[in-house]
Formats: structure tokens, sequence, C-alpha cells
């Protein structure tokens, strides 16, 4: 029974990269969303945290070369990452 619930070959490395794209997409509005009702303490790290297992994700659906949805995701996880750092060096 569990076997059957392990994925492999191709269909497994295209839903991580369909999970890593939404995961630096819901990092992005949480971005938004904290950006625009001006939060400010620890739920900011809700950003960090999503973003960075979007570019984990995204570098294990790769194999260490993502392409496609993968590569968005890494793209767009560590831009949110960088900023999400900056941001915390620059408030402390």
């Amino acid at each position: 029974m569990a076997e059957d619930s392990v994925q492999t070959g191709a269909g497994s490395n295209s839903s991580r990269a369909n999970l890593a794209l939404g995961l630096a997409v819901a990092a992005l509005v949480a971005m938004a969303v904290l950006a625009a009702i001006d939060a400010d303490g620890p739920i900011w790290l809700v950003v960090g945290v999503l973003s960075l297992a979007a570019v984990i994700t995204g570098l294990v659906a790769g194999g260490g070369r993502p392409r496609g949805r993968a590569l968005a995701a890494v793209v767009l996880g560590g831009v949110l990452f960088v900023v999400f750092v900056v941001f915390t060096i620059m408030e402390a």
C-alpha cells in the first residue's frame, strides 16, 4: 500500500516543480499582503521560509539544473529570499 504512493519518474519531478512554483507564488502573495497591511514582527518569517522552501524544492525538482517551472521557482524564490534578508538587516 505504501509503495503505491511513491512517485517515480518524470511525473514526480513535474509535481515537485509545480509545488516549488506554488511555494514561490505563496511567498510573493504573503510579501504583498504583509506589506499592504504594514505588518511588523516575526510574521515576516513566513516569507523567508516560503521563499527558501521554493528554492530548495525547485533545485530538488530540477536535479541541480532546474528548467521550466522549477527554474522560475528558484529564481522567484531566490529573489524574494534576498529581499527578505536585506529587509531584515535594514530593520535590525
